[in-house]
């Protein structure tokens, strides 16, 4: 329960503090995620930068860190949900594409809102669910339950519901919130152990979940691929994609395929444009440990 009170002393501190306090805080917390990092996973997210984007060995490692590194601002941005409102969060975050948001969630079939583990995916969240519209989050349970608590409150505070990705009540409330026409966050890049498709992610093939595209061939709803960005200043740039509808066609597969490629595609597009803000250090082709734990 310790945990859960040092959080709430330290939200508060970053409620409270000037700017420049703030960024060291959240220089010193990103230092910290490269240094506790275990080493065999620094060395996979480099190999896996270079294979994917083709860069040399000094600018992978960079990538690599600063992937890690930018979770001090991450954290700092999510101690100050507190101080979030609707009439605010437009001057913290600036939100391209909102007219797609917007026409989708008109069509009254629900709105399932792709994103990956790319940039601030919690404030992503909570941007969505400032602008007035009903959004369910999909999480996994944190190992400590007083940790667990202290980030659902917050998530519920900036407007969310909460649901996990594991368990019948997970499951009631992702059917209840498109039922009700509402929307549904997902995260949809890492192989979560349950049904996927094996697909390329820059020509290495893994397992992807196709959890969007099933619901969406379910409820007709349309998925919208959504990505946050960092800018330089401190604020924020949310960028939401045209819809993908998966069809009804006889080769459900097929379908299911078709759209979680294009998904990848996407998110392919969004790592190229901004290499940092994606999580390269989660295994996600599941050979990282293999290939690089017990290496000097």
């Amino acid at each position: 329960m310790i945990a859960y009170y040092i959080c709430k002393f330290f939200s508060w501190l970053m409620c409270v503090s000037p700017k420049f306090i703030r960024n060291g805080v959240a220089h010193f917390l990103g230092t910290v995620a490269v240094w506790a990092t275990p080493g065999w996973r620094l060395k996979m997210a480099a190999a896996n930068v270079q294979e994917c984007l083709g860069v040399d060995e000094k600018r992978a490692r960079q990538i690599a860190e600063d992937s890690l590194h930018r979770f001090g601002r991450m954290i700092v941005e999510v101690m100050r949900f507190p101080l979030l409102k609707p009439d605010n969060i437009d001057k913290l975050v600036t939100v391209e594409g909102l007219e797609y948001l917007e026409a989708a969630y008109k069509e009254n079939k629900g709105v399932i809102m792709a994103t990956g583990h790319f940039g601030n995916w919690e404030l992503l969240g909570a941007t969505v669910a400032l602008h007035g519209y009903p959004m369910l989050s999909i999480t996994r349970k944190q190992n400590n339950s007083h940790m667990d608590k202290f980030i659902n409150e917050y998530r519920e505070m900036v407007g969310q519901k909460v649901a996990y990705n594991r368990g019948k009540t997970g499951l009631l409330a992702i059917s209840r919130m498109l039922k009700e026409k509402h929307l549904l966050g997902v995260l949809f890049d890492q192989d979560t152990n349950d049904d996927g498709v094996e697909i390329e992610i820059f020509g290495k093939k893994c397992i992807t979940p196709y959890g969007p595209a099933v619901l969406s061939r379910l409820y007709g709803s349309p998925i919208l691929p959504i990505f946050m960005h960092n800018n330089p200043d401190g604020t924020l740039r949310a960028k939401i994609y045209p819809p993908l509808y998966t069809p009804k066609t006889k080769n459900k597969e097929q379908d299911y395929y078709d759209v979680t490629k294009e998904l990848i595609t996407v998110l392919e597009h969004e790592i190229i444009e901004n290499p940092p803000m994606w999580f390269w250090v989660h295994d996600r082709w599941k050979d990282g440990r293999q290939r690089f734990a017990g290496k000097k």
